[in-house]
């Protein structure tokens, strides 16, 4: 037996972390076997497609834990059912010609304090960077390009980093009729405000080519956001926590470099925000 396999996963923790402290990471060690599985979240399987060879999906319960890096439900058994899934669309005779290694879910690297591109020391796996790739999703015909992308995240857990629906409206206003505007996240964690284009709940591959072509992404910090960086859109951003979020998306978080202004204060007003957004350089 000379073929070697790895399996990256489950992860179920935040989506930020994943984006900065895992996918890159799977991506760099994968290049190393002759296999990849990899598990995470439904609808993910499009930060790893570029690399993996098969994905599980493993949706944990939306409470609690599942806003950890690691979960309850995650041991062993985790990878035995992802070769087991793997048996019934393959084989178990191909199943069983790999060497497996296993490398469990965890938050990678020490930001905002680590070098964007550090070398990490990954037990069983051995030295890698991380690799990271720009997410350029296409369009459909038929799909509306926007000008600007509002996260207005509604999310239950850490409620007070939600923006109120008020402001999100009056921002809205604003901006004036010319600047086409779209809504991104989930249905479940983000409100769709009126007067713009309803981007909630589509893939991922969609999401980046949103990115792609809009002037800038706006919203509290906040797991889209994150992919912004990751997919060449501008963010205009707030947060409660600037000593360790500005470093994140001006440097360890941002490794290609991608225009990105924080504006002062956890629960910036309309006009702050807007005023951002009109300063951006084309």
């Amino acid at each position: 037996m000379n073929k070697r396999g790895i399996i990256c996963g489950p992860w179920v923790g935040e989506f930020g972390w994943e984006l900065f402290s895992w996918q890159a990471y799977c991506r760099s060690a994968s290049s190393m076997y002759d296999f990849c599985i990899v598990i995470s979240r439904s609808g993910n399987d499009y930060l790893y497609s570029d690399f993996c060879n098969a994905f599980f999906a493993l949706d944990p319960d939306p409470e609690g834990i599942s806003e950890s890096f690691l979960n309850s439900a995650v041991q062993t058994e985790e990878p035995q059912f992802a070769l087991k899934q793997l048996a019934e669309v393959s084989s178990v005779e191909f199943v069983s010609s790999y060497a497996w290694t296993w490398m469990p879910p965890r938050k990678i690297g020490n930001p905002p304090y680590d070098h964007p591109h550090a070398s990490i020391d990954i037990p069983h796996i051995g030295v890698i960077k991380p690799n990271y790739r720009l997410y350029r999703g296409s369009l459909e015909p038929s799909d509306e390009r926007v000008d600007v992308l509002f996260h207005a995240r509604d999310r239950k857990v850490r409620k007070h980093e939600n923006w109120n629906l008020d402001k999100w409206k009056k921002l809205e206003s604003m901006l004036g009729p010319d600047i086409k505007i779209g809504c991104i996240g989930t249905s479940h964690d983000s409100f769709e405000v009126p007067n713009t284009v309803d981007y909630r709940d589509v893939s991922l591959e969609k999401v980046t080519a949103l990115m792609r072509h809009a002037k800038c992404i706006v919203g509290p910090s906040s797991g889209p956001l994150h992919l912004a960086a990751l997919s060449g859109c501008p963010q205009v951003w707030w947060t409660d926590n600037p000593n360790k979020n500005l470093p994140r998306y001006t440097y360890m978080w941002n490794p290609f470099h991608v225009s990105t202004s924080m504006v002062p204060g956890k629960d910036p007003e309309p006009e702050e925000v807007a005023s951002y957004i009109m300063n951006l350089k084309e």
